[in-house]
């Protein structure tokens, strides 16, 4: 098969088809994306090599299965579901975990993938492949309120206006929540204000503007510096942005101001499919452009560019 294989430099090429394990199905590959993770794989972030890429839609070819035929999308943690962590409830955090295209497991900028049939959730008939390839990156939205207890009335201040931040803050709108999404660019602001999204520039904030909670989202070293200077004392710092060299934080203030920091990844498929196929969250308008997966050496030099918002990738 055809991949895009990392190895301290992208190339396209040719590589053998995974062969699925007892409990994995094979999956042909309909859609990929690239997500700001897989930039910073390309800086070293985890040190992966491989075949990267998490967000997908594909089809699941092994026959004889529950989901044979199928067209699906995937959860991305693949847990050994035995050990402690597995066995309480949490089985994102296994030590013994893989995770698809960022650590010890090849991923979806391939023509075919392997996963557990467990990991896999049915695409709605009508919900179109190319909003359902966001699915993995909305789920990320929505676990931030399985982790905190939010109030319409408290101030929510979102910083980053890409293709998270965006996501976040539409599910923050649907909740009825008083927020505000921030960028450093009039270009991503008018581009939430298009998607009804309440937007400003990061540089109209005062130093007395704050909030109760604040997410990073920039996906920048310096986000969390910014969103911990306009967060009040006592607040809830949600952190979104991984990144392949952080910043220093000043820990002095958070004790300071006992700050609660909430470190936030996965999240559930099915809210999130959910909030797809009924149209509550139209990621459409976020697609900047899509590429033949013939061109995704390109597709990665162009999703690099600044103010570029989701490439997909058409295998």
């Amino acid at each position: 098969m055809k991949a895009l294989i990392f190895d301290g430099t992208l190339t396209l090429a040719e590589t053998t088809t995974p062969e699925p394990g007892d409990h994995d199905v094979l999956i042909r590959v309909l859609y990929s994306a690239i997500c700001n993770t897989d930039l910073e794989i390309l800086r070293g972030y985890m040190g992966f090599q491989g075949i990267p890429g998490h967000e997908f839609v594909g089809e699941v070819i092994t026959p004889g299965r529950r989901l044979s035929g199928r067209t699906v999308v995937g959860e991305i943690n693949c847990p050994c579901g035995v050990c402690y962590l597995c066995r309480t409830g949490r089985q994102t955090h296994c030590p013994e975990r893989s995770v698809l295209g960022i650590y010890n497991r090849n991923g979806a900028f391939a023509e075919y993938l392997v996963l557990p049939e467990g990991n896999l959730h049915p695409v709605p008939d009508h919900l179109a492949q190319t909003s359902a390839v966001f699915t993995e990156p909305l789920a990320a939205a929505v676990e931030i309120f399985q982790q905190v207890h939010i109030r319409p009335t408290q101030k929510v201040f979102i910083f980053g206006a890409g293709k998270l931040g965006l996501l976040v803050a539409q599910v923050f709108r649907m909740n009825g929540c008083d927020y505000r999404v921030f960028s450093r660019g009039e270009t991503s602001v008018a581009k939430a204000e298009s998607m009804g999204i309440n937007a400003a520039l990061v540089s109209t904030l005062k130093d007395a503007d704050k909030a109760e909670v604040c997410i990073d989202c920039t996906g920048s070293p310096a986000g969390i510096n910014i969103a911990m200077a306009h967060l009040y004392p006592r607040g809830k710092l949600v952190l979104k942005t991984t990144v392949a060299h952080p910043d220093k934080i000043d820990l002095n203030q958070v004790v300071i101001n006992e700050f609660e920091i909430i470190g936030s990844r996965c999240g559930p498929f099915e809210p999130a499919l959910k909030l797809l196929n009924e149209g509550l969250v139209n990621p459409e308008p976020m697609i900047t452009k899509t590429f033949g997966f013939g061109d995704i050496l390109e597709a990665f030099e162009f999703a690099a560019k600044p103010g570029v918002l989701k490439v997909l990738i058409r295998h």
